[in-house]
């Protein structure tokens, strides 16, 4: 499910903004909900925030010190935000998706703090990030699989982490990629657009701020320099550095210019990252992403480490951030479901010509009898008959947990208040098709399910 947050302009200049979201009613249909809330005060909690993270990434707090400050932290930002409406992610049985657009404005906001029923969005596999801008994709007519290192420190505290990082990367993206290296000596705004112009991938290690670029003689490639250019070839650009994901009300960021100019995804830091934590995660995310050419599997790696640390470690993986204009596309991974159901469902029909192996289903069409018999719905036609054809029931048909076994039948059975009959067995797709335990299974089920 998404929800749009808007930024709307009084005319005393203080910025407002709104949320929306769709809402499914059991006879209504779809609604859309609004709150408004308070741009100013959203303001102030911004500045609040920016203090906030420079106390842990300078104290360093241990797990649960950190955990303790963050809940005061995102209890008044759903205050301000939401009032006394409950964010839908935080209603009992809600699964899927959560994915907040953000108008520019209001994105270096902490939304990934905000609670959800089993702790933060941070936490939550399914929460996305979104940015609203718009932009013109031009044709692209010359194809390139090349990589780009461009290395700036600029600050002499930052030259040996930089160095390092860049030294690490250049043998390992060369592997497998056409690569060229930009180092601070040799960047202006010219070198600069020329060597884009002709790479599938930027890495970008070194210094960056609010309102730019540094390059040497005190300049500056600006915001601007970015979005009106045509990067529509870049399919990777990753900015390894502060606040490369800042935006404001008074200009836009580097990571929304990139998306602007045509690049198709874009990783970056909505705050300050310390220098070699920064060179850590710069490595790993090629390491990853070289094996699988997938950016969310090798960042969500990263996260996974990263939240295991201290303070410092988990505020950073809050600031790590990914925006994408690529449309999701699932039809892989439905594919190898479709093929992996096909494959049960022969398997059990071929298993079922044996009589003495016919126990299991005489257990299940029990079951299923049992739930009918009990069920206030009249349907035309029962689970169990439509269960023939249905790798879903095979499936459900090997848990060996009698009660997970029941709860499953009687969960696709019962009408969910905000669940239909596609989404429901999502969940259950979804859940079988993770490599766990069957006793994480059924965790995940009554989290997911509300059973």
């Amino acid at each position: 499910m998404k929800i749009r947050i808007i930024s709307k302009y009084s005319d005393q200049g203080i910025s407002d903004g709104e949320c929306f979201w769709e809402e499914k009613q059991n006879q209504f249909g779809s609604v859309e909900k609004t709150t408004p809330f308070s741009g100013a005060l959203l303001k102030e909690f911004q500045a609040d925030w920016a203090i906030f993270v420079e106390r842990i990434l300078s104290q360093n707090p241990k797990k649960e010190e950190f955990f303790a400050k963050l809940g005061k932290k995102s209890d008044s930002l759903e205050q301000i935000v939401f009032g006394t409406t409950i964010p839908f992610w935080r209603t009992p049985g809600f699964s899927g998706t959560i994915e907040l657009l953000v108008d520019p404005e209001f994105s270096p906001i902490p939304w990934e703090i905000l609670r959800t029923t089993n702790g933060y969005l941070f936490q939550d596999r399914n929460f996305k990030r979104g940015i609203r801008i718009q932009n013109q994709q031009k044709e692209i007519t010359k194809k390139n699989n090349a990589a780009l290192i461009i290395c700036n420190p600029v600050k002499s505290n930052l030259e040996n982490t930089v160095n390092e990082e860049c030294a690490t990367l250049y043998p390992l993206l060369e592997k497998k990629l056409p690569l060229r290296i930009l180092k601070q000596n040799h960047i202006t705004k010219i070198r600069f657009i020329e060597e884009l112009n002709s790479v599938k991938y930027l890495h970008y290690a070194g210094h960056t701020e609010k309102n730019g670029i540094p390059i040497l003689s005190d300049q500056f490639i600006s915001m601007n320099e970015i979005a009106s250019r045509s990067f529509g070839h870049l399919d990777l650009v990753f900015f390894n550095s502060c606040y490369s994901s800042f935006d404001s009300i008074e200009q836009t960021g580097l990571t929304t210019s990139f998306l602007k100019a045509g690049a198709k995804q874009v990783i970056g830091f909505l705050y300050p990252v310390e220098t070699n934590l920064a060179k850590e995660i710069g490595i790993s995310f090629w390491t990853y992403f070289l094996e699988s050419k997938n950016t969310e599997k090798s960042l969500e790696k990263i996260k996974k480490q990263l939240l295991k640390g201290s303070g410092k470690e988990i505020i950073t993986a809050i600031s790590l951030v990914q925006f994408s204009t690529l449309a999701p596309n699932p039809l892989p991974k439905r594919i190898l479901s479709i093929g992996l159901s096909l494959i049960l469902v022969l398997f059990f029909l071929m298993f079922t010509k044996d009589s003495t192996k016919q126990e299991p289903y005489l257990e299940l069409d029990q079951e299923i009898s049992s739930i009918e018999a009990n069920s206030k719905q009249n349907k035309s036609t029962s689970y169990s008959e439509k269960s023939i054809n249905d790798p879903l029931f095979f499936r459900i048909q090997k848990i060996s947990n009698p009660e997970f076994r029941k709860k499953a039948i009687l969960f696709l059975e019962t009408k969910h208040a905000l669940l239909d009959d596609s989404h429901k067995r999502e969940i259950l797709e979804s859940i079988f098709s993770e490599d766990a335990s069957e006793e994480k299974m059924y965790y995940e089920f009554k989290t997911r399910s509300g059973f």
